[in-house]
């Protein structure tokens, strides 16, 4: 392993160090924006993510995220952003996209990061991959800044274009260093740190410092115009306050007159003052009202009035009641605006201790004092207002109080109406007004909007400036930051494309020296290359000669040699040694269910399970298929042997999960031991393989041990599999050919069908009962061929009797539920039947009960669509299987066949008289005929014809026979019924 790759994985924390160092070359990046700009000229940080993401892969992506996340706080620390908005994660996810996507597009059109040094490879990078996939992250993150607030809408263009500039001469300027300093070999790439890295390095710090000698420049005069233009503001400022402190004192002179001012002289008197200043909400006033005084001056007020007047006090809710008794009140008697400051009207402002404190103070100190800022109620978001409060005095009597003048300002009205928009310094300042409070933070004044500090530059240079402000007694502060006009002005495009120039500069070295330095590099990594694949190529040879490739386990081939040696050694040592044979039951059937690559997922699992449970020194291995084979050495005793093989068995039955299916295996086992059961490895093993097969034949998902018995066994299933076969094949002449057993009307004694028996002449064997090979037929696979040759010679037979003029009978033949389930049984039956045309609604198919098993929903398609092809259904040997009677309701039945076993010993014996008795009846309720089999006797064919039976079939009436001897029985009882 290259050592550069092992620090890297022994390193604490990775994911941790990735992102300090992407933050600390943001530091970096940010310290080169030209002021106003929010972003760098040159984002190193996008280089070294796109060059670690090519060289180690996605595992990196997290501390880009990371890195980029830590930068993003870094910018608003700069910036002054007090927040962190969902904004945020933005940048942060558009980094680490735009890291994997640049990483993407090399490997995918350079293919290999060793080849960045070819020529066509570097001008890929430079003219391709960096500019367009640098835009990624400009392209996502500045608009979204711009929804969240971060930055003003038009600086989204500029601020695009130089995020994407940044970007890609921060991947054309890293790349080439990154690869020098990380990439692998190092051996290969560590000699180019010195003719790729430093010279770009010294010509970095070149560029860079002719960028902070400009940055500087341009820092110093934003600051000085900043601060011009917030000193003018200030001013502006100021003087408003005080106009509208001398609008309130010219007002109170004019109150000084007495009661000879009334509404009209009021509203003469401040209707220019609110013409001109439209911050000010409302004047009012105020007269002094002793108790003594309160009632004839409620009455003085309603009668002037003409209507109700009460002198008020009001809750902090707003809601207004009689004011209690006090030695003074100072209601509320004009105000102008009137219209929509009537609620105020006869309000003491004596009552709220918030007013009343400033109305004291002001009395007490016979000056003008403001209330703390407060919420307007009546107005929408946020505005806050204030209220200046000045005391009148008698001009006859100085120390006569006749009442208070008042004034509401809505402040952000105060701004609107100091500073035009378009002109002065609201062009270049956000400007935002608060209230000193000591020791306590300010007091917001104005919108909240107005104090967010401008985000559109990278540095918070020059930063925001406090002056001190007064209004009455109230201390205020104008706080003020740079506007977007401001920092607009301050941008000097040609340094920004010196800048650029510069830095495309360096990117274009490293570029070329990346090419220069390749070519020995090259030609060492094609050798070097050779040489592993011909190292892996020998390693492939080497596993396929002795491994499963499928499963991993030894091969054929290895396990004898392993299995030899094992012998040998108990052969030397007097030891016990067992071959155990092992082979999935059922396996083609889950293979064919579930799909072969899900057959060859459980052959995995299942050679993991084995692997899990055998000692360290038995040898497992795969023949091939789903068989197994075992070398258990240094066996104990022959119980030794069974547990292992149980012990198997336990861990191949356990259910297993194969993509969403739960899937459930049974395995037969077969075991034979040295030296009881031979003396080689090829005897054992074919004695195992004996003693499997046994353990099918006995119903599978079982242990066989072998012996001589088996061998015999084996023998006569070999030996009728064998000779099947061949009778089955054209080869095999007439062996097998078929016997006809009619059906008899029970009422009228009719013949109305045959059944379809199959018969098996060997011409060395004799005859073979079905009981014999059908069993057989079903292990091997053949069952579908025997059905099929069975249907297609009954239809062929029906043919010929109708093409005789034979009078028309209906053919019954049996059809194994292995055979009917499988996928392609309703294909070849219409293909057979196809033949049959018209003839085909006179064939009727025989199923059992076994076939009931599976299940409902798909059985009952499939028999439905058997029967729209034409022939009939019979359920056979009805009671002795399933004898689920839900499905009689439910399946497209035509009749039920009662087996023979409840007809035998009829009449008499009363449990299967019942037994029949209620077969008769259910079917004929559910609409279906019966056939009892095995009728001997006339006793037992009148009780069935009794008990309403409707067909019967058995030896009373004739047995089965060959098609010529039918014709002929036919016949001769046709004749001796028309006698």
């Amino acid at each position: 392993m290259n050592t550069r790759t092992e620090l890297l994985q022994r390193a604490p924390g990775p994911i941790l160090l990735l992102a300090l160092a992407y933050g600390l070359l943001g530091w970096l990046s940010l310290k080169v924006a030209i002021p106003p700009d929010y972003v760098s000229l040159v984002f190193l940080p996008a280089g070294l993510a796109v060059a670690l993401a090519l060289l180690r892969g996605p595992a990196v992506l997290p501390g880009v995220f990371l890195g980029a996340l830590l930068v993003q706080w870094l910018a608003h620390q700069q910036v002054g952003a007090a927040t962190w908005t969902w904004t945020t994660l933005v940048p942060a996810l558009g980094a680490t996209l735009q890291a994997a996507a640049t990483a993407f597009a090399l490997r995918r059109w350079i293919t290999d990061p060793d080849r960045l040094d070819a020529p066509g490879s570097v001008l890929v990078l430079l003219l391709a991959v960096a500019p367009v996939g640098s835009a990624i992250n400009a392209g996502l993150s500045v608009p979204t800044l711009a929804l969240g607030g971060v930055l003003p809408w038009p600086e989204v263009p500029y601020s695009i274009w130089t995020w994407w500039i940044g970007d890609a001469l921060g991947v054309t300027l890293l790349l080439p260093a990154a690869l020098a300093l990380f990439g692998e070999p190092g051996r290969r790439w560590t000699p180019r740190v010195r003719s790729v890295a430093l010279p770009m390095l010294v010509a970095l710090v070149v560029v860079l410092g002719g960028v902070a000698a400009v940055r500087s420049t341009q820092e110093h005069s934003l600051a000085q115009r900043f601060e011009h233009e917030s000193e003018e503001a200030a001013s502006r400022l100021q003087r408003r306050l005080d106009a509208l402190t001398d609008a309130v004192s010219a007002i109170s002179q004019v109150m000084a007159l007495g009661d000879r001012i009334d509404r009209n002289g009021f509203f003469n008197a401040t209707a220019p003052w609110l013409t001109r200043y439209p911050g000010i909400l409302n004047f009012r006033w105020s007269p002094l009202v002793t108790a003594g005084e309160r009632e004839t001056f409620e009455q003085n007020q309603a009668r002037t009035r003409n209507e109700p007047f009460r002198v008020l006090g009001r809750n902090p809710q707003g809601g207004t009641f009689a004011a209690g008794a006090a030695a003074q009140h100072l209601p509320i008697t004009l105000v102008e605006p009137l219209e929509r400051n009537r609620s105020v009207l006869g309000l003491d402002i004596l009552v709220l201790p918030a007013t009343a404190a400033v109305a004291q103070r002001a009395i007490h100190s016979r000056s003008a004092q403001v209330s703390a800022p407060f919420h307007l109620v009546q107005e929408t978001g946020s505005q806050k207002g204030v209220v200046m409060y000045l005391p009148v005095y008698d001009r006859a009597r100085p120390d006569q109080l006749l009442g208070i003048v008042s004034a509401a300002f809505r402040v952000s009205d105060l701004l609107e109406a100091t500073f035009s928009p378009s002109d002065g310094p609201a062009a270049v300042l956000n400007l935002c007004l608060l209230e000193r409070r000591e020791p306590s933070e300010p007091q917001l004044l104005s919108e909240p909007l107005s104090c967010t500090p401008p985000q559109a530059a990278a540095s918070a240079q020059p930063p925001s400036r406090t002056i001190a402000l007064r209004f009455g007694d109230r201390s205020w502060q104008l706080q003020s930051h740079p506007g977007p006009a401001l920092l607009g002005r301050s941008r000097d495009w040609t340094a920004w494309a010196v800048t650029a120039t510069g830095l495309a500069a360096v990117g274009l070295l490293g570029g070329f020296l990346l090419v220069i330095t390749g070519q020995g590099r090259r030609t060492e990594r094609l050798v070097e290359q050779r040489t592993r694949e011909l190292a892996q190529s020998n390693a492939s040879l080497q596993r396929l000669a002795h491994f499963d490739p499928l499963t991993g386990l030894f091969n054929r081939s290895e396990w004898n040699r392993l299995a030899q040696q094992g012998l040998d050694e108990a052969q030397r040592h007097g030891d016990l040694l067992g071959v155990l044979f092992i082979d999935i039951d059922r396996f083609k059937h889950i293979n064919d269910s579930l799909g072969h690559s899900l057959g060859d997922e459980l052959l995995r699992s299942l050679a993991q399970r084995m692997t899990a449970c055998l000692r360290g020194r038995d040898v497992l291995a795969r023949l091939g298929g789903d068989e197994f084979v075992v070398l258990l050495p240094r066996l104990r005793d022959r119980h030794g042997a069974q547990r292992a093989a149980e012990k198997l068995m336990q861990h191949l039955t356990r259910p297993m999960s194969l993509d969403g299916h739960d899937v459930t295996v049974t395995a037969s086992l077969g075991v034979a031991l040295y030296p009881a059961d031979g003396d080689s490895l090829e005897v054992l093993v074919r004695h195992a393989d004996i003693a499997m097969y046994a353990a099918k034949d006995s119903g599978r998902n079982a242990l066989r041990f072998f012996s001589t018995d088996l061998r015999e066994r084996l023998s006569e299933h070999l030996l009728l599999e064998r000779e099947l076969r061949r009778a089955l094949s054209e080869e095999g002449g007439p062996e097998l050919h078929l016997a006809y057993q009619p059906q008899i009307d029970l009422r009228s004694g009719a013949v109305v069908g045959v059944e379809a028996l199959l018969r098996w002449q060997h011409p060395t064997l004799g005859s073979i009962a079905p009981d014999r090979f059908i069993p057989v037929a079903e292990q091997c696979g053949l069952i579908e061929a025997v059905d099929r040759w069975v249907l297609r010679r009954s239809v062929e037979q029906l043919q010929q009797w109708d093409a005789q003029g034979l009078a028309p009978l209906r053919v019954a033949v049996n059809i194994s539920a292995q055979h009917i389930g499988r996928a392609d049984f309703l294909p070849q039956l219409e293909q057979t039947l196809c033949h049959a045309g018209p003839l085909a609604q006179r064939i009727e198919l025989e199923i059992t009960e076994s076939m009931l098993m599976q299940g409902q929903a798909e059985l009952r398609e499939r028999l439905l669509a058997l029967t729209r092809l034409g022939p009939t259904l019979a359920l056979d040997d009805f009671g002795t299987g399933y004898s689920n009677l839900g499905y009689l309701k439910r399946l497209p039945l035509d009749k039920l066949k009662v087996d023979r076993s409840f007809v035998t010993d009829l009449p008499g014996q009363p449990e299967d008289e019942a037994l029949v008795r209620a077969i008769v009846s259910m079917a004929h309720d559910l609409g279906l005929q019966v056939l009892a089999e095995g009728v001997e006797t006339a006793a037992q064919r009148d009780f069935l014809r009794q008990l309403g039976c409707d067909l019967m079939q058995g030896w009373l009436e004739a047995r089965a026979m060959q098609p010529e001897a039918l014709e002929a029985w036919l016949r001769q009882r046709n004749s001796m019924s028309t006698s």
